[in-house]
């Protein structure tokens, strides 16, 4: 798209020159340094997102798991990111956005494992040894990514207040249901 006005024109100037800027860092031109400062700390979202290992990691695993199939790559991008917003819930913390995070990552590595086992017939025992130790390995680590946020979740979950609590006891009369069955044979003739 052209620019049309002269504020689109400045805006796509500033944007050209970032992206320059930011292609001389990744290759290395440590004189783009102190102007490179400069711009993650006018631009702060574009160190957020660069400096996410964890989503760098997750984008390369989901880039092989779906090789060239755009539409499984865009598709599985959307699944991770409903995935981590769903275990994450409304507003996280910090530690509970880090937490889905990496149940959603396990997950991945743990389907990635299963379809790379589903699709090795036909392949020698070793191979099939290894990739039933892989397959093993990230299943248990999505294991213990899933008890960690569950037990996260569990222990910043709010305390309850006396009024639910005593909302959970049965109400205002003791928290005691009495059973209200027919009497033992002989209870009403006093024996």
């Amino acid at each position: 798209m052209t620019p049309t006005t002269p504020a689109e024109a400045d805006l796509e100037r500033r944007r050209q020159e970032l992206a320059a800027l930011l292609g001389r860092a990744e290759k290395g031109d440590r004189s783009a340094l102190p102007a490179l400062r400069e711009a993650l700390d006018a631009n702060p979202a574009v160190w957020q997102r660069y400096g996410d290992l964890g989503e760098q990691a997750l984008a390369s695993l989901a880039l092989l798991a779906a090789g060239p199939n755009l539409l499984l790559a865009e598709s599985l991008g959307r699944k991770l990111a409903a995935l981590k917003e769903e275990l994450g819930g409304g507003s996280p913390s910090p530690l509970v956005r880090l937490l889905a995070a990496r149940v959603t990552a396990t997950w991945l590595q743990t389907a990635y494992y299963d379809g790379l086992l589903a699709q090795s017939a036909g392949a020698g025992e070793a191979r099939l040894k290894l990739l039933q130790r892989q397959q093993d390995a990230a299943h248990r680590r999505h294991l213990a990514a899933v008890k960690t946020l569950a037990t996260v979740t569990r222990l910043l979950r709010p305390p309850l207040s006396p009024v639910d609590v005593a909302a959970r006891m049965g109400g205002a009369g003791g928290g005691r249901r009495h059973h209200a069955g027919p009497e033992p044979a002989g209870a009403a003739a006093g024996n």
